[in-house]
């Protein structure tokens, strides 16, 4: 997903003159005096001013006081925004509908939905993804963009890699979800230890790898036992619907508490009634209820 063109030209009217009026403070380059020399001049020159532009933040107001006369006031807000840069080290995770996905390779590990300029990222940075790049993610109005300059790597990663950073990255994401705006305060969704937990929690194979993992969240507090039970149980009722529909059942409630089922009945209520029957009462309260549909 990427700006509309009017989007984008918008984008470079302003951030390009910036990018002069940067080099004009510093004198980087002598090749670049005016907006269109940006796309002439060598990659690096560009590099080296957008860097300095990044390291002295007080050229966003500088540019801003030198340009009252031709500024409007929406040209004003964007370049105020832009102060809240984050520059760094990411990887290139998921081509989505809306963006594409960016998870920062420093802790706290966040995700950004990130939108190109011009050219869609799948033409960028290719589909064989995660991409290692390090970049610059700016507001732009309600989204959050690309600056167009990339340090791409042509690291391969293994498998067992990969599989870490899918981890990290859905821990991220529940952790503070997609993070679509760098205008608006981002603040956790879940604690780390419930984000974790329910990762390790996503399929039978990531349960048994993180097993010894998943028992010493569980038992930090209640709130982690309680997602525990719920998330093991979902599990196994996926598991046991197939076996269950096989032998001809259908519309029927059954409780589980872990891997086990442990009452069934026509109604939720009636399982329900069961339970308190014949469970623990200590236990009860982590017993899940599934409704077993048709096919």
């Amino acid at each position: 997903m990427q700006l509309s063109q009017s989007e984008a030209d918008y984008f470079f009217s302003l951030f390009k003159p910036l990018l002069v009026y940067t080099n004009q403070k510093f004198q980087i380059s002598s090749g670049i005096k005016k907006p269109e020399d940006i796309q002439k001049c060598p990659f690096e020159d560009t590099v080296k001013i957008r860097g300095t532009l990044y390291q002295n933040i007080e050229l966003f107001d500088n540019f801003i006081q030198d340009n009252l006369q031709t500024l409007s006031t929406e040209d004003i807000s964007v370049i105020q925004s832009w102060k809240g840069f984050i520059e760094g080290k990411f990887f290139i995770f998921q081509h989505l509908k809306k963006y594409t996905t960016f998870l920062t390779a420093d802790e706290p590990h966040k995700v950004y939905g990130v939108l190109s300029l011009y050219s869609p990222f799948e033409e960028i940075v290719g589909d064989y993804l995660p991409k290692f790049v390090e970049t610059v993610l700016l507001p732009f109005k309600d989204k959050i963009v690309s600056d167009g300059i990339f340090r791409p790597s042509n690291m391969l990663f293994g498998s067992g890699f990969r599989s870490g950073l899918k981890e990290t990255y859905e821990e991220a994401k529940a952790r503070f979800g997609i993070i679509t705006s760098l205008t608006a305060a981002v603040s956790e969704i879940e604690t780390v230890d419930v984000a974790k937990l329910k990762t390790y929690l996503k399929s039978q194979k990531s349960l048994e790898e993180h097993w010894h993992e998943i028992q010493i969240l569980r038992d930090k507090s209640l709130e982690l036992k309680q997602i525990y039970y719920q998330e093991v149980a979902k599990i196994y009722a996926k598991k046991f619907s197939k076996q269950w529909r096989d032998i001809g059942l259908n519309d029927v409630w059954f409780a589980l508490f872990e891997f086990t089922p442990i009452a069934s009945g026509r109604t939720k209520a009636d399982v329900e009634r069961t339970v308190k029957q014949i469970f623990p009462n200590t236990k009860q309260q982590f017993v899940y209820y599934f409704h077993l549909k048709g096919k």
